[in-house]
């Protein structure tokens, strides 16, 4: 062997050496993370987990951990590979062909392959709650091979990997024959079965959804980032209890019974930040978004300047206050988009917060309004809007309006809420989370309830949506954020801050890669003995 033959040798045998101890050191380190039970509380009771029928957080917080989609987004919300190795746009934006990471296993064992990607996308594109912009433009999908998947457009769409990461009434990927099978009805508990790091094994109805860790995870490549990259299950079990008392979540906490828990109303926060053995967690980046949705198609709101004398009569800082208490988690706010999220724009904002009931008194006298009952709903387990409507309802009745509200459980409210046949409400409280694109925002979808449909939202979406500079994109935005205003599809009240709280016990979430983000996550997590 030559000299520089042997100096290769040593240089590969130092080189695996060093691979060796970093894996046995990985391994050491895994080992040591290893927990048994995470038990977190949930302020509500999800409707269902499968996320192509529901946007709803809560049922978010366990679904993110059963299933996934071909992206995924990372800590700064920007779109990553998930469920595929690679993928490629043709030069002209029409044809996306995506290339499947092989080896990923369901939690029935069976492999993952392009037949059930094109069924997944196929069922959502049908029924799925968020398909409208990006499905409306899918003049084909099908399978290449085993582990390719050729998406054919009409024309190009520029939050192409947005939609498909989206999580809220967005697409996941299950096995095929459930996908065809379940159609528009939600998926069925007992076919919960998807790829991601923890498996479905139970959901007792009104107490908890439990799941267990998926020993058969198949881990992309890349490193932890958000909701996107490596995922660990430290956790042998992951129990969802629904605990609709936020007293009840916090002294569980307390008490070592949940070590996270969901929704705490934010006067609690010195409780918690004096207790020993508690943490407060903020979300204050990216914030919530409490809003009022307005029914544009049907009853005495369906004329735009109705909703206009509506808009000038609300206090937002009362509003705000009722539903937040402390300052500390709210801001008065009229963009869609909070400080630091490059899609913010005040555009149109001069109409927010005008709490001139006279203003809305002429408003509506000029309109016609005869005094026609307005239909208030919402649901009284959503604290903060439960409080909120409260308020709106008192500021409509001091502008001369007739403002009814009436109160359900949050599943009857969002079956009533979402039943565009028998619409039988003009006003919607109900809060929304931070979107990477604005695309995705839930009321410029038309089948979203409020159904906002105009020629002129419809020109200027179809605009946002093939423009793919973001210079140009954003000046659609706020050509968007003025047409809001003037038409009013709904009401953005403020910023909010929720307020979680966890035990010190558990490590991992809430660090520079897993970041608080839009709801709580629980995989490269783990508990201190």
């Amino acid at each position: 062997m030559t000299e520089r033959g042997r100096l290769n040798m040593w240089r590969t045998l130092t080189v695996l050496l060093a691979l060796t101890l970093v894996m046995s050191f990985s391994l050491a380190a895994a080992d040591e993370k290893q927990s048994g039970a995470l038990n977190v509380a949930l302020a509500s009771e999800p409707g269902t987990l499968d996320m192509a029928l529901s946007t709803g957080v809560a049922a978010s917080i366990p679904a993110r951990h059963v299933f996934e989609g071909l992206f995924a987004f990372d800590k700064n919300y920007k779109p990553q590979p998930m469920l595929l190795s690679s993928w490629e746009l043709s030069e002209d934006g029409k044809v996306a062909t995506f290339h499947l990471r092989e080896n990923v296993t369901f939690h029935n064992g069976e492999e993952m392959s392009a037949e059930d990607v094109v069924a997944s996308l196929n069922r959502w594109g049908e029924h799925g709650l968020t398909k409208g912009a990006l499905w409306s433009r899918v003049e084909g999908i099908e399978q290449v091979d085993d582990y390719t998947v050729k998406m054919t457009l009409t024309e190009p769409f520029a939050p192409l990997t947005t939609y498909l990461a989206n999580v809220y009434g967005g697409p996941r990927i299950v096995p095929a024959e459930i996908a065809e099978e379940a159609g528009g009805e939600p998926i069925a508990p007992e076919h919960y079965v998807g790829t991601g790091p923890y498996k479905f094994v139970e959901w007792k109805a009104g107490d908890y959804i439990s799941l267990e860790r998926f020993n058969d995870y198949s881990n992309p490549p890349t490193a932890p980032s958000g909701f996107a990259g490596r995922k660990l299950a430290y956790f042998e079990n992951i129990k969802f209890s629904m605990v609709s008392e936020a007293g009840a979540r916090v002294s569980g906490v307390k008490a070592g019974n949940y070590d996270y828990a969901t929704k705490v109303p934010t006067d609690m926060i010195a409780t918690i930040e004096g207790s020993a053995g508690t943490e407060p967690v903020i979300t204050d980046h990216p914030p919530i978004y409490p809003i009022m949705l307005i029914n544009t198609q049907t009853g005495v709101l369906a004329d735009a300047e109705m909703r206009r004398a509506v808009q000038a009569a609300l206090d937002m800082d009362s509003i705000m206050a009722a539903g937040y208490g402390n300052p500390r988690f709210w801001k008065l706010d009229g963009a869609y988009f909070a400080e630091g999220i490059r899609w913010r724009s005040l555009a149109g904002a001069d109409a927010y917060d005008q709490a001139d009931p006279e203003k809305a008194k002429e408003i509506a006298e000029a309109a016609g309004y005869d005094g026609e009952p307005i239909d208030m709903i919402v649901a009284i387990d959503m604290t903060a809007q439960y409080n909120q409507s409260l308020v709106v309802r008192n500021q409509l009745r001091q502008a001369g309006f007739n403002a009814q509200l009436e109160t359900f459980d949050k599943a009857t409210f969002f079956q009533r809420r979402n039943d565009r046949a028998n619409a039988e409400w003009e006003l919607a409280f109900s809060f929304y989370s931070t979107t990477p694109d604005p695309s995705l925002v839930l009321m410029l979808n038309e089948d979203y309830p409020g159904w906002w449909d105009t020629e002129e939202i419809e020109s200027l979406k179809a605009e946002l949506n093939t423009t793919t500079d973001f210079e140009e994109r954003y000046g659609v935005w706020e050509e968007i954020r003025e047409l809001w205003y003037e038409q009013v599809p709904a009401i953005k009240f403020g910023d909010a801050y929720q307020l979680h709280v966890r035990g010190e016990t558990l490590k991992g979430y809430g660090t520079e890669d897993q970041p608080v983000m839009v709801s709580p996550y629980f995989w490269n997590a783990w508990k201190e003995s």
